[in-house]
């Protein structure tokens, strides 16, 4: 029987907006009686959308393992106020994040961008960042604290500007590089999802191209309004 695993990229491919909430999971598995079971964080937006899509998964599930499963969705608190991406938080320790908005303070769905503020930072040190960023101690202090973990903070005239900035230095560091930003509206976030595969297939106007950005760029994550980010907060903090 094909894996959870392989379900999961499968309901990206049919359905990639509830993917986007899938990434939030804490835990799949199949148990006995053909139950497909799937553990989502108490109260959150990505658990409403899971259980709202339980009938739709229903339907996945039957196309891909070629017979009937029931959707089972469980949801458990947490204790951390950021909720983890498991894509993010199950890939290699030297892989980068980059966290971006739009300029303007929107969630940067409007393409192309009239310009970006972004975060690169690798997925080691963005743990550290989680645990000691304090929006309290001011600009100044963010500054020598992302200094002292190797981040960049950037701004970049679109979306493909910055995957030039953020592609190198997966390459350099042997990584890929996940894309993390807000989302206000599904249609807007598919669109910029989009965005994103054009530049994968095709590469970008500047200097890098499709064969090395298959192989760096990673998905398109969303984070939901309402739920909290240390990584956007301190793009907002600094783009403002």
């Amino acid at each position: 029987m094909s894996s959870v695993a392989g379900f999961l990229g499968y309901v990206n491919y049919r359905e990639p907006f509830l993917g986007k909430a899938l990434d939030y999971l804490l835990g799949a598995g199949l148990q006995s009686g053909r139950v497909l079971e799937i553990i989502m964080p108490e109260g959150s937006t990505a658990a409403r959308m899971v259980e709202t899509g339980r009938e739709r998964l229903a339907g996945y599930a039957a196309a891909f393992w070629g017979s009937g499963f029931e959707i089972s969705v469980v949801t458990r608190s947490t204790r951390e106020p950021e909720l983890k991406l498991f894509p993010v938080d199950n890939s290699k320790i030297w892989n980068q994040i980059a966290f971006f908005l739009r300029l303007d303070g929107s969630s940067c769905q409007d393409l192309p961008a009239a310009g970006i503020a972004a975060l690169i930072i690798g997925k080691n040190e963005y743990q550290l960042l989680q645990k000691r960023f304090m929006p309290s101690a001011g600009v100044p202090a963010l500054e020598q604290l992302l200094t002292g973990l190797g981040a960049e903070f950037f701004q970049a005239s679109d979306l493909a500007s910055m995957v030039d900035r953020v592609v190198p230095r997966a390459r350099e560091r042997l990584g890929i590089v996940h894309l993390v930003s807000l989302c206000m509206r599904e249609q807007d976030f598919l669109a910029l999802d989009y965005a994103c595969a054009r530049i994968k297939e095709n590469g970008t106007p500047g200097h890098e191209g499709p064969l090395q950005i298959r192989s760096l760029l990673g998905r398109l994550h969303a984070v939901f309004p309402g739920q909290y980010c240390a990584g956007l907060s301190v793009v907002h903090m600094l783009a403002s």
